[in-house]
């Protein structure tokens, strides 16, 4: 071999390894955001579920206080009869009161 092909052969040698590391570093960085989304994803996940849970739980308490206000009070229509018993009405008369003349009003 002369000496040009082996400078040749040395260029494309240095190209090749080059090429090579910075698909080696560009895969490792991909496979470490994948990992990072995924890992994200999965705490969000677990994250919902335990927002879905107390969820649940909220509801099924607000259920259970309905049919215990049912039980005690005998329903809406029973409440709404001794609320109108002890003064409370659905529409309620609103009175406005005006103030005098303003001070202005009042100078000559």
């Amino acid at each position: 071999m002369t000496p040009r092909e082996k400078q040749k052969l040395a260029t494309i040698n240095k190209k090749a390894n080059t090429c090579l590391r910075l698909s080696l570093g560009l895969v490792l960085t991909l496979i470490l955001v994948k990992m990072v989304f995924s890992n994200r994803a999965a705490t969000w996940g677990h994250t919902l579920e335990e927002i879905k849970k107390d969820t649940y739980g909220l509801q099924k308490q607000t259920q259970l206080l309905k049919s215990q206000l049912v039980q005690t009070t005998g329903g809406l229509d029973q409440l709404t009869d001794q609320a109108r018993q002890q003064g409370f009405t659905d529409k309620p008369n609103y009175q406005y009161f005006t103030s005098g003349p303003t001070v202005a009003q009042k100078l000559p």
